[in-house]
């Protein structure tokens, strides 16, 4: 999460949604500072915030799901910067890399497992993230598929004047451009399933080739419905919170460390 006092804004960086280039280009060039960790959601926001900044100017990015799974596939497939495999990022050192993470990687790894296979077996469920728990706080929401312009945008409303469009980062290895390469007729069926709920919440399209005005079935949505009532429990009331710091190196470690050096500094001058 990233906020900027001087332009009254809160960004709220939701995963694999570009919530790195994003995080970087507004503490480089607005003033934001790091403000619980990476991925933290407004409502743990709002617990400490201050009369003032419960008015600031909230966004977040909204991504195609199709695309998330495709992402985190690729992630762990590629393993970049050895994110799988560092105690480091272990949930359980304080991390984000949870054991469901590490179970799938290792699944990857030893089977050689295609994107179908690993979908096949991982998403049975209708699909939701954490935007369940986010869109309706924001002012404004950027849809990743229009990223560039919607950035853009999203800054305008802020009070920004002429902001310079966002810079890449982040970008994941290995991931091919056309979408039903992944999704390939023989999980199509399990993928409508899947993701028509979400969709339909969030007025997405599937692929033209596989038909037009496609409606989720009636167990899809109501079993969307169930998961997310329960996980919308789940992160408020249940799940227990920290104040996750990234390792040095990382876009988000390096921001948050910033911040305390900062605050260190203006004490020692303090004295």
């Amino acid at each position: 999460m990233i906020i900027s006092h001087k332009y009254k804004f809160v960004f709220v960086g939701l995963p694999f949604s570009a919530s790195s280039a994003i995080s970087k280009e507004l503490n480089l060039m607005y003033e934001g500072k790091a403000r619980l960790s990476k991925h933290s959601l407004y409502y743990e926001f709002l617990k400490n915030a201050t009369v003032e900044e419960l008015k600031y100017f909230v966004f977040a990015v909204l991504r195609n799901p199709m695309e998330i799974v495709v992402t985190g596939y690729e992630k762990m497939k590629a393993n970049a910067k050895g994110n799988f495999t560092n105690p480091q990022l272990f949930t359980e050192n304080g991390g984000h890399i949870t054991k469901k993470h590490r179970q799938r990687f290792q699944y990857i790894h030893k089977q050689g497992a295609s994107f179908q296979q690993y979908f096949v077996r991982y998403f049975r469920q209708p699909y939701d993230n954490l935007a369940s728990l986010t869109i309706d706080n924001c002012d404004y929401v950027i849809r990743y598929e229009n990223i560039e312009n919607d950035y853009i945008e999203a800054l305008k409303k802020a009070g920004i004047k002429n902001p310079r469009p966002l810079p890449v980062a982040n970008k994941t290895v290995g991931k091919k451009t056309d979408i039903l390469s992944y999704y390939s007729d023989e999980i199509k069926d399990q993928a409508i399933y899947v993701f028509a709920p979400f969709f339909k919440k969030y007025k997405y399209q599937f692929p033209e080739t596989w038909g037009k005005n496609i409606q989720p079935s009636v167990k899809s949505l109501l079993h969307f419905k169930a998961l997310s009532f329960l996980r919308k429990l789940n992160y408020k009331y249940l799940k227990n919170k920290s104040e996750k710091v990234g390792l040095k190196g990382t876009i988000y470690g390096d921001i948050q460390s910033q911040a305390k050096s900062n605050t260190k500094t203006h004490v020692d001058k303090s004295r």
